[in-house]
């Protein structure tokens, strides 16, 4: 079996492809801007290229954990925003539908107004910004495509060791090792998901044939600058360096949900071990980070804080 991952350089696809391998499946990574060995390279707004690589390899399995996720720029390029996280992705998916591959597609809580949350997978979407709409506009037509060759899954503040170092773990622990102070969202609630249980679930739910949409979220449910604050006492940092102020006094471009989240109870019944606790998960990042010679089994060192 071969797999495709598009953006095998950021946080989950990195994990995708280790997973996918330890599954014995032939897995095909793909890098926009950053490069990492045994990646191909790829332009997914490239319509053409992106259409003959599929074609060309012919996967069974195609994960699209790329995209543009960055909220506040969504808000500012509502055009870029549309493209890279729905025009792009669906240009793929239908190459691969051609040759009978399924889809898997990365959402968001953001598809949410965050003022009744944790979210269902049955509740009715109300996204608040440019993000949110484009990533629901994603579900849909990703649904209405492939049917039930397609496997959404909905996710939230992904955390976790990862090649690049850019998630908002990695900064708390960047920052506070240097002395510095974080200002944090102290109004805006939702789940931290570790990226390697997310990418992990997301293969074993592809190779079980599962379709439709799914909550895939961490079990914790709290506000962003607790988070920073339980990151600092992990790594055994200075939790008071984290400053908590609420998103009207931090004027972000685009609104966020406050009381967000997802309620995975679905992926609970169906894979009750796949998702860990913050304080598990934790953990396992500090090891990650600090003792990467004592763990050969890892796919990749963790950049340092320094």
């Amino acid at each position: 079996m071969k797999a495709a991952v598009i953006g095998a350089s950021g946080q989950i696809g990195g994990w995708l492809v280790h997973f996918l391998k330890g599954k014995g499946i032939e897995a095909h990574g793909t890098y926009a801007g950053v490069s990492y060995p045994g990646l191909h390279q790829l332009d997914a707004a490239d319509h053409q290229a992106a259409r003959d690589w599929i074609l060309q390899l012919r996967p069974s399995l195609i994960f699209y954990p790329a995209g543009w996720t960055w909220v506040d720029g969504c808000e500012k390029d509502p055009a870029r925003a549309e493209a890279a996280n729905v025009a792009d992705p669906l240009n793929i998916a239908l190459a691969g539908h051609e040759i009978g591959a399924r889809f898997v597609y990365y959402s968001t809580d953001y598809v949410f107004d965050g003022t009744s949350g944790p979210n269902t997978e049955t509740d009715a979407p109300k996204p608040l910004s440019v993000y949110g709409r484009v990533k629901l506009e994603a579900e849909r037509r990703l649904a209405d495509k492939l049917g039930d060759r397609c496997l959404c899954l909905r996710t939230a503040w992904v955390q976790g060791p990862e090649r690049q170092g850019k998630n908002f773990a990695y900064q708390v622990w960047k920052n506070l090792s240097q002395g510095k102070s974080m200002i944090c969202p102290s109004d805006q609630v939702s789940n931290p998901t570790y990226g390697p249980d997310l990418a992990k679930v997301s293969v074993e739910m592809a190779l079980d044939g599962r379709s439709g949409l799914w909550n895939v979220a961490g079990p914790d449910l709290l506000a962003r600058d607790d988070l920073g604050r339980k990151v600092a006492r992990a790594f055994e940092l200075d939790p008071a360096l984290i400053v908590g102020k609420t998103t009207a006094e931090l004027a972000q471009p685009a609104a966020r949900p406050l009381k967000g989240g997802l309620d995975s109870a679905r992926l609970r019944q169906h894979y009750p071990a796949a998702m860990r606790s913050l304080d598990h998960w934790l953990a396992d990042f500090r090891a990650m980070c600090q003792e990467p010679g004592n763990h050969p089994e890892w796919p990749f060192v963790p950049p340092q804080a320094s």
